[in-house]
């Protein structure tokens, strides 16, 4: 694995303590970490959906396989005693949709 400078940002060889640049002291790697990942907001996608993307949405955002997501809302909502579809329903009012892909370079300015 590379390793670079915090400092300078020059690469670094392995097992060094200082940088050979600026010299910056080096701390050595920590491997078997965790690293988070970077939370995202929950969004319904405009793409993959079936009724409004809530099921999509979920799946997108922890990684889950779509078809599982939606056959475990369709049990919920029929043997839930409508749990499920309540549930769906305010998904989908809380979600925020995805927002519209532009090309680039292009803005949206709304005309008054």
């Amino acid at each position: 694995m590379a390793m670079y400078c915090k400092s300078c940002g020059n690469s670094i060889t392995e097992g060094a303590r200082f940088c050979s640049v600026c010299g910056a002291e080096v701390a050595p790697p920590v491997y078997g970490t965790y690293a988070p990942v970077p939370a995202r907001p929950l969004v319904r996608p405009r793409t993959g959906r079936m009724i409004a993307g809530v099921c999509q949405g979920l799946a997108n955002q922890y990684g889950w396989d779509v078809t599982w997501v939606r056959v475990i809302a369709v049990i919920s909502a029929i043997f839930a005693g409508g749990l499920g579809a309540i549930a769906y329903v305010v998904f989908w009012v809380v979600t925020p949709e995805e927002p519209l892909a532009l090309p680039p370079g292009q803005s949206y300015t709304p005309s008054s």
